[in-house]
């Protein structure tokens, strides 16, 4: 998960797998921007944890290809029932970018 929206998001059609949703609908739910959560939407269609069907307004399914996805969607929906800080922590705790890090090292800083 690379954000909170996308880890509500991702919870929010999995908690609800035979119901089909727009843009319009999860943006009901979730009150970000209907521009972030479409763009929510289709990283998780190119990714395989949703399916998305076109007509007058494009619609998402939770239906990832790899079962072991469901298991892995339901444990993590439990974890975040049970420790959302954790969840949260684990999403915004991204390690260094490994060339900044690298840089840093290179870096001459005067003595005061």
């Amino acid at each position: 998960m690379q954000s909170l929206e996308q880890l509500e998001i991702l919870l929010l059609l999995s908690g609800n797998p035979h119901k089909w949703w727009t843009v319009a609908t999860v943006y009901e739910v979730v009150k970000s921007s209907p521009t972030s959560v479409a763009a929510r939407l289709e990283e998780l269609a190119a990714r395989a944890m949703v399916r998305h069907e076109a007509g007058p307004e494009v619609r998402y399914q939770f239906s990832p290809d790899d079962p072991a996805l469901w298991k892995v969607v339901n444990e993590l929906r439990e974890a975040y029932k049970e420790r959302p800080v954790k969840i949260v922590q684990a999403i915004y705790s991204k390690p260094p970018d490994a060339v900044q890090e690298f840089a840093k090292a290179f870096r001459v800083r005067k003595d005061k």
